[in-house]
């Protein structure tokens, strides 16, 4: 019962930031429309933005569960504009309120976790030190983490997809490019 009721507080939270941003929605309007009283939002979070950091953590744990051999930094950057497109007015008012960072955090968490997966497939077993693994996954992780960002600030108005695209053709090859000199040296 525990759970289900915290997933009806984050479903009636993913409605209302549908409609309206986060400021403009309060514990009462979160307990009428799940039918429960104020005790029961206060027995599972302490606030709103305890509420939004459920929220951003569960759409984390999906993109990381769902995503277990990314082959591409561009197919690293396309689930997160994928999960972001399918929540958008969510997400968009989540990040344009003060809980801006609670989305960034788990926003980083994701892609370091994808960025991950991708490097074990780039890589694999081979001789390559941890040394040079760290570099690439923070590169990577802040690739994909900025170019999300960029598209959330600009309203996710560009097609994120077709830039990736062409980036990618433009740097065809490069992946390998990385991967040999790293089991060079």
């Amino acid at each position: 019962m525990a759970s289900s009721t915290k997933e009806a507080l984050g479903n009636a939270l993913k409605k209302m930031l549908n409609i309206k941003p986060i400021d403009k929605i309060t514990v009462k309007d979160l307990v009428e429309e799940c039918g429960v009283n104020r005790q029961t939002f206060y027995y599972h979070f302490d606030s709103i933005p305890d509420l939004v950091e459920d929220i951003v953590s569960d759409i984390t744990k999906e993109i990381i569960e769902n995503n277990a051999s990314v082959r591409s930094l561009e197919e690293c950057i396309e689930i997160g504009a994928k999960v972001a497109i399918e929540n958008k007015k969510v997400l968009m008012n989540i990040y344009n309120s003060a809980n801006r960072n609670v989305y960034e955090i788990y926003l980083m968490k994701a892609c370091q976790s994808v960025v991950e997966q991708y490097i074990e497939t780039v890589f694999g077993e081979d001789d390559v030190n941890s040394f040079d693994r760290g570099i690439l996954v923070r590169f990577y992780k802040c690739e994909c983490f900025g170019q999300i960002i960029d598209w959330m600030n600009n309203s996710m108005s560009y097609d994120l997809s077709k830039e990736l695209c062409r980036l990618c053709h433009l740097r065809e090859g490069f992946a390998e490019e990385v991967a040999r000199r790293c089991r060079k040296n």
